[in-house]
């Protein structure tokens, strides 16, 4: 039986919740500014590539230029790069940083290992909410970090409980299926493919970090359309507090997910 801990969420403040939640997905988009100014052309659809790394806890870009990642540690909203699949010196602490910092910061790094910086571009691939631009408004990773470490033990919860539901028989992910991470939800999960003639191209599940109709983290089960929306059907979300106050196990929660999947494949077959 795989063990974990769930995060505390009654001990925080919903609207210091909600603030944090705000950082760390600002913190997100530069991973995606940089994957998208360095991931050659065909090489991704849509979003840029972003995965949860499960080995190691932490958002990154999927490799660029041969050797290059840049990972997000969520808990003390921290940045790094690394090269050849290891972390180099020179870590970014969002703490007191406003964007204008961040995108020095990345500058230089960028200078540091002979990167052209000509082609990095602060746009992003979607249109994002609630976004921090500019030198007037510092991130505050020490203020929050009560909240941040409730959105980063959410993830590590989740990745217990996606590698039980990647063992169970007729669900459609590989055993050893990478997590991804969808930037523009700030999701991270799998998706499903769904046969041809189904009500929709894939089902998504996994977890969010909450949003403005769910304030806490919840786990979730939807078509990518609903999943693009964040607009759940209510009886296919999981609140990480309920999972929390009623003591389920990974076991419990894989198995309510796995039954969620189940029930929407049946319902888009018609």
């Amino acid at each position: 039986m795989a063990s974990v801990t769930w995060p505390n969420i009654s001990t925080v403040d919903a609207d210091k919740l909600n603030a944090a939640r705000r950082q760390a997905h600002n913190a997100v988009h530069w991973l995606v500014r940089l994957a998208n100014s360095y991931t050659e052309p065909g090489d991704v659809s849509g979003q840029a590539p972003l995965v949860w790394d499960a080995s190691d806890n932490v958002i990154m870009t999927k490799p660029f230029l041969d050797k290059y990642s840049v990972e997000l540690r969520v808990g003390p909203l921290e940045m790094q790069f690394r090269e050849g699949g290891k972390p180099v010196p020179h870590t970014l602490d969002f703490e007191e940083r406003t964007p204008a910092h961040v995108e020095a910061w990345v500058l230089v790094e960028l200078l540091h290992r002979g990167i052209d910086r000509s082609r990095f571009s602060k746009s992003l691939p979607y249109a994002p909410k609630d976004l921090m631009t500019g030198d007037s408004e510092e991130h505050e990773a020490e203020a929050y970090k009560d909240e941040l470490a409730v959105l980063d033990g959410s993830f590590r919860a989740a990745t217990a409980v996606l590698k039980e539901l990647r063992g169970l028989s007729d669900i459609g992910i590989a055993a050893d299926a990478a997590i991804s991470c969808w930037p523009e939800t700030f999701q991270i999960g799998h998706e499903i493919a769904l046969p041809p003639g189904s009500g929709a191209s894939v089902l998504r599940v996994g977890i969010a970090p909450g949003d403005g109709v769910r304030p806490d983290p919840y786990f979730f089960v939807g078509t990518g359309q609903q999943a693009e929306a964040a607009a759940f059907a209510r009886d296919a979300v999981i609140s990480m507090r309920d999972v929390a106050d009623r003591r389920l196990s990974v076991e419990d929660v894989a198995r309510k997910l796995g039954e969620l999947i189940e029930a929407q494949k049946r319902k888009l077959a018609g």
